[in-house]
């Protein structure tokens, strides 16, 4: 068995890395390693309608939260070249991506960060996404055209600053914005849906975001990479969550 890299100090990257609750309304701050500019992350409890309270990460991951895990050695992705100055969201992550952020979060903090569940998530967006319109085609033979031209992404593909769309009524933003959320619900087609698959074994998983879609694991570029299911993504980002 690898063991895990350790944490390298000359860089500034300390061992001690703890979960700090700061009284700023209904949220708290998760510090990532010192010394930071800025709290790692945002949190906001949200209780689901089936009771259970969700602690959720305000907004998507952002490229300099990113960029302390590639610091510490646990994220293989370099985003040192992605926007900076401003709070932007990592982008062109794929599902191992997220794996291997959400593995060092929680090894660092003894945490229990995950990826949410597709219903957790549209549940979370369900007061900022755009109506679903009516197909475009009728015919059963079209479906395939009426799909994708409703479902095309009516935002652009202009990536923007953290917080730049709607919020929810508990303050989680970017939900309807144009960088899709991976989840940790896996599609092996729609034949197989009722078939339990193990996400290590899973060739593709369902995306949240403005519609639905499905990406294949290892895509970090949806121009590139392709969609599974549905119209293409503009971006790949990542948000994470825990169970209160």
């Amino acid at each position: 068995m690898t063991k895990a890299k350790p944490f390298n100090v000359a860089s500034g990257i300390k061992i001690g890395i703890a979960l700090v609750a700061l009284a700023i309304g209904a949220s708290h701050y998760l510090r990532g390693p010192e010394p930071t500019s800025e709290p790692a992350f945002q949190i906001t409890p949200v209780r689901l309608n089936d009771g259970r309270v969700l602690n959720v990460q305000t907004r998507e991951l952002t490229v300099s939260q990113w960029q302390d895990c590639h610091a510490a050695g646990q994220c293989s992705l370099d985003l040192s070249l992605q926007l900076q100055g401003v709070d932007y969201p990592a982008t062109g992550l794929s599902f191992t991506d997220a794996m291997e952020y959400a593995n060092w979060l929680n090894k660092a903090t003894g945490g229990n960060w995950r990826l949410p569940t597709f219903a957790e998530w549209q549940e979370l967006a369900a007061e900022v996404l755009p109506e679903k319109p009516d197909p475009i085609f009728t015919d059963p033979s079209l479906t395939w055209a009426s799909t994708y031209l409703t479902e095309a992404n009516s935002i652009g593909r202009s990536l923007r600053p953290s917080g730049a769309f709607t919020p929810t009524s508990h303050g989680i933003e970017d939900l309807n914005g144009n960088v899709w959320e991976w989840t940790q619900d896996c599609y092996a087609g729609a034949s197989d849906q009722g078939t339990k698959i193990s996400a290590d074994r899973c060739p593709a998983f369902i995306m949240g975001g403005e519609h639905e879609a499905v990406m294949s694991y290892l895509v970090r570029d949806p121009a590139r990479g392709g969609c599974a299911v549905g119209a293409p993504p503009a971006h790949l980002g990542m948000r994470l969550v825990s169970d209160g």
